[in-house]
């Protein structure tokens, strides 16, 4: 589904991602970890068109998507959140969902403005699936609040729900279990592991190692920029070099 080749993504003299190569299989459950600095998100950003690769080619669903816009590569179909969450403060929860689900709008402006009976239709459509991923995440009852007014971990669940809201080939989470306590990582873990067996593949950036180790199917670990390891958890975990970068000799299974 995803195939990044030798990507470079350079700031001035600064190599943050080295020659970095990764290979998504439809349908899985794909994860980057590693130290802070390693180059886990600006991989993200090459891919999601935020930063321009300076080499190398990432490719979509077979097509060259190297250099794409942020709105482009949204509308090839990968959605994606944020390490830091960035959510419509001043919107409701509703509304956080109904702005990511703006980009599959088929309506003209012209219709839009008349209200037109498909306009209608279509706004109703699409209205009523924002419903319905709210229900999925049990936030139909708060569909109303401010999404300021909620608390952390629901607010990291609204921001997967809105990407979600663009219809996403590949879901792509920065460290979507962040600041969350041991009982709403469980839950967050669930949920990606639901979606997916629905058929989403998903690409996620996470620091919380036994989350990914008993969630990932294929695991790629990046230090300084460059990949050291990639498999599953098994063989990651036992990774001389990634224990010396990463997981430490104390770690535990």
């Amino acid at each position: 589904m995803l195939y990044a080749k030798n990507v470079y993504v350079r700031f001035g003299g600064l190599t943050a991602v080295d020659n970095v190569s990764l290979h998504i299989a439809p349908g899985e459950i794909h994860a980057i970890i590693g130290p802070n600095g390693a180059g886990k998100s600006t991989f993200f950003n090459a891919v999601s068109g935020i930063n321009k690769p300076a080499e190398g080619t990432i490719e979509f669903m077979g097509e060259n998507i190297t250099g794409l816009s942020q709105y482009q590569v949204a509308q090839k179909g990968i959605g994606r959140t944020f390490q830091n969450i960035k959510l419509f403060p001043s919107m409701t929860v509703l509304e956080n969902v109904l702005c990511g689900s703006h980009m599959n709008v088929k309506s003209s402006w012209i219709q839009d403005m008349f209200g037109t009976r498909s306009q209608k239709r279509e706004e109703k459509e699409l209205r009523q699936k924002c419903l319905d991923l709210l229900e999925r995440v049990e936030l139909l009852d708060k569909k109303d609040y401010l999404s300021s007014g909620l608390p952390y971990g629901e607010q990291r669940k609204l921001e997967i729900v809105r990407a979600m809201a663009t219809s996403p080939k590949l879901l792509m989470l920065d460290e979507p279990a962040a600041g969350m306590n041991p009982s709403e990582t469980e839950e967050l873990k669930e949920f990606i592991k639901k979606i997916n067996s629905e058929g989403l593949t998903i690409l996620l950036i996470e620091h919380d190692v036994k989350m990914v180790m008993s969630l990932a199917d294929t695991i790629t670990v990046l230090d300084h920029g460059a990949k050291i390891a990639e498999g599953t958890a098994e063989e990651v975990r036992n990774d001389q070099k990634v224990i010396e970068a990463y997981l430490g000799k104390s770690y535990r299974r």
